[in-house]
């Protein structure tokens, strides 16, 4: 009996010695066109081009809600932003945002970290969060300066509260934590904000992490804040002793020194390259940092058994919205003992398949009260016959969209209270408040623009986002108001939607296939949708102002 306990121990230690590794490296507003090689981009990233190489490229993946904030809850929960049970304090900013952008990660309720946590893994959070309220308020010190000790004493307090509740979400350890999706540093002058990124201090972070779990099983989140935008090429070029020590979570004693090219040289290597847009010196910028990290792995010969998954939480053309140029992203993924090198898969995949994807790969059973809308893509990447997802849905505020191999549908359906505010402020023409940069968008456009563009600009709150990309979107996406649209999918990365064919006869079977896709990927949510969800809930009743707006 004792050598049977002592056989069930060591084969339960080996066990325990193999399970791999997981580096999950989110990055930030990544179009196609900004990656190099790989996707046959401008950028200049030769350190995901050789992920690439030696892993696993997808063509058809999808960040099921195209921003920021709804895409990295995906990700570390597993579901699907509209699921979210924790939303925002902030109930004004809400108001005018109807696509997740004010969600919380929940604490009480299992997620990746924490149940990798509980499984025995060593867990570990560097950089962009962005799943937290603002708790402080603007700053209102007397000296604003990023340099002065009062501005840095209250953010590194700010970024402690932050860390503590980022610990919470079931991360051991936490380094340079960033973002409370506002304002980062909240009235403290940077200088025109330009100097914010500070790719080098989440490079040390993740370093450092690597380096004290090496002897164990870890799970390391790096959540990338390039390429989010300002991004100012002219930082690569200033004082790195004195701008290397400002991070959002205060100054750092000394610059990080990482195993990277100097800012410098990653300038003038990006210029030798013909970089002339701030998203091509910030891409290099971001993969000479994505490669140090790989490369620590590989000297302390952990990357065979690490399983690397690089994913942009949006594409930036079409942020916000579910069409090919906002949903569908990069995403890269290496395995050494695992993956076939060179691989390229064709399924369509989505940010809802991270957390299962991690599980089947640790050999981890999810809690059963774990709500998991994605699978694992272990088997399609074993064998490219493998049963697969036919569809899959999308959601962003008002819309809903269902994507197969050939077509895409998306459906535009307001609530009733919505429909009621629509048909209020075409009676009154009194629109809802615009935010200050839509204001400007306006104000510099009205001039210029057909009246059916009027017309489409006018309406664009109907979205509910913060008025920060529709304008651009008339020319790309004119069509986005349609209830009704369906598209024919192409295998590329090249922009798609063109043309919204659901009103062309000649594809009237296929859009009532799709519709009735949509329901049925509907289904599990039980939520009101138009006619493919459940019944909408009774209108509350009309508040006084509500009733003397309509009485006029």
């Amino acid at each position: 009996m004792r050598w049977l306990f002592l056989f069930l121990f060591l084969v339960s230690s080996v066990a325990a010695e193999t399970r791999p590794n997981v580096l999950f490296i989110v990055i930030d507003n990544v179009d196609f066109a900004y990656m190099g090689q790989c996707y046959g981009g401008t950028g200049l990233t030769p350190h995901m081009d050789r992920i690439a190489e030696r892993g696993v490229k997808f063509t058809r993946a999808y960040a099921v809600t195209p921003l920021c904030v709804p895409s990295r809850y995906t990700c570390l929960s597993g579901r699907y932003a509209s699921r979210a049970q924790h939303p925002s304090a902030d109930a004004d900013a809400a108001e005018d945002d109807e696509a997740g952008g004010h969600i919380s990660l929940e604490a009480d309720l299992p997620n990746l970290p924490n149940v990798m946590q509980k499984a025995g893994y060593r867990t570990g959070f560097v950089g962009k969060y962005h799943l937290e309220a603002e708790k402080y308020a603007r700053y209102q010190g007397k000296d604003g300066s990023v340099f002065s000790s009062e501005a840095d004493a209250w953010l590194k307090q700010r970024s402690a509260w932050l860390t503590g509740r980022i610990k919470e979400r079931g991360f051991d350890s936490v380094a340079a934590p960033i973002d409370f999706r506002t304002s980062q540093f909240r009235g403290i002058d940077l200088y025109g904000e330009d100097f914010s990124h500070n790719m080098e201090a989440e490079v040390q972070g993740a370093l450092n992490f690597i380096g004290e779990n090496q002897q164990r099983p870890f799970f390391l989140y790096l959540s990338t804040h390039l390429l989010h935008l300002p991004i100012k090429p002219q930082l690569l070029l200033e004082d790195y002793a004195k701008y290397g020590r400002v991070t959002e979570g205060g100054l750092l004693p000394e610059a990080p020194k990482v195993p990277m090219p100097s800012r410098n040289e990653i300038y003038d290597t990006a210029k030798a390259a013909g970089a002339k847009t701030a998203q091509q010196f910030g891409m290099h910028w971001l993969d000479c940092g994505i490669g140090a990290v790989v490369q620590r792995l590989e000297e302390l010969k952990l990357l065979d058994n690490t399983l690397v998954i690089v994913f942009s939480d949006n594409n930036q053309r079409g942020k916000e919205t579910l069409y090919e140029g906002g949903a569908r992203v990069p995403l890269l993924m290496l395995w050494p003992q695992r993956f076939k090198a060179g691989s390229v898969c064709s399924r369509i995949v989505a940010n809802t398949d991270f957390a299962p994807t991690i599980f089947d790969a640790c050999g981890i059973t999810p809690p059963a009260s774990m709500k998991l809308d994605g699978r694992s893509i272990l088997p399609v990447l074993a064998d490219d016959k493998a049963p697969w997802r036919d569809a899959l849905l999308l959601e962003n505020g008002h819309t809903r969209a269902v994507v197969t191999d050939a077509w895409k549908y998306v459906a535009l359906r307001y609530p009733p209270d919505v429909e009621a505010k629509i048909a209020e402020a075409e009676r009154t023409g009194d629109f809802p408040r615009l935010t200050p940069k839509a204001q400007q968008f306006f104000e510099k456009f009205k001039k210029t623009l057909t009246p059916e563009q009027w017309q489409f600009a006018r309406n664009s709150w109907r979205w509910h986002t913060q008025g920060n990309n529709y304008m651009k979107s008339i020319d790309d996406f004119p069509f986005q108001f349609d209830a009704d649209q369906l598209f024919e999918m192409k295998s590329g990365p090249e922009p798609q939607d063109t043309q919204n064919l659901a009103a062309d006869p000649a594809h009237a079977a296929v859009l009532a296939d799709m519709k009735a896709k949509l329901k049925q990927a509907l289904a599990p949510l039980a939520q009101p949708f138009g006619e493919f969800g459940t019944p909408y809930p009774a209108p509350a009743p009309l508040t006084r102002r509500q009733q003397r707006k309509m009485s006029k």
